[in-house]
């Protein structure tokens, strides 16, 4: 399952498992928003740059994955580097294309 709350995604990379982490200010730590699901998806626009926006979908319930809120991070480059010095966007193996009726949104 794959639920984009951009306007027209194009390519997306798959969710993580429920995880209650992120990155603040540059340190990993406890998401004061609670559980969440993170994301990251390109548009027609975001191709061209070589950029993406990733998201986190917060959750009521980890296990029925009952979502309440969704988040965007600011556009970040492709070759942005994770703690273990890998990209943060994955090789193209790793990517699948959103069929048009894979869009939704949050309300």
């Amino acid at each position: 399952m794959l639920y984009f709350t951009a306007p027209d995604p194009t390519v997306g990379r798959p969710m993580s498992e429920v995880h209650d982490t992120t990155t603040i200010n540059g340190r990993r730590q406890k998401d004061p928003k609670g559980e969440h699901v993170t994301f990251s998806y390109k548009s027609i626009d975001h191709l061209g740059r070589e950029t993406h926006v990733s998201c986190h979908g917060y959750v009521n319930n980890a296990k029925t994955l009952e979502f309440r809120e969704a988040t965007h991070a600011s556009e970040k480059p492709d070759s942005t580097l994770k703690r273990n010095g890998k990209e943060v966007w994955p090789d193209n193996d790793e990517i699948w294309e959103a069929p048009e009726v894979g869009y939704g949104h949050l309300s």
